[in-house]
C-alpha cells in the first residue's frame, strides 16, 4: 500500500480476522466436543497466545517498510 494509514490499518484487519478465526475453531470445539464447556477458559487463554505468536512477527514484516519510511533504514 502507498499509504501508512492503509499499511497500519491493514494489520488491525488481518488481526481481527485471525482472531475472528481462531474464536471459530474455539466455538466449534465448544459445541461438538463434549468437554468444550468445562476447557473453554483455557482454550481462549490457547487462542490468545496463538494470535499473539502469529501477530508480533506478522505486523513486524507487515509494517516494516512504514518503520523504516518513518525513521529511516537500520541496516
Amino acid at each position: 500500500f502507498a499509504s501508512k494509514l492503509a499499511r497500519a490499518l491493514s494489520v488491525g484487519l488481518v488481526g481481527a480476522v485471525l482472531y475472528h478465526a481462531l474464536n471459530g475453531v474455539r466455538i466449534i470445539l465448544i459445541d461438538f466436543w463434549a468437554k468444550g464447556p468445562k476447557y473453554q477458559k483455557g482454550m481462549l487463554r490457547g487462542i490468545i497466545v496463538v494470535w499473539l505468536l502469529v501477530m508480533i512477527p506478522g505486523a513486524y514484516f507487515m509494517l516494516i517498510r512504514t518503520f523504516e519510511s518513518l525513521f529511516g533504514s537500520t541496516s
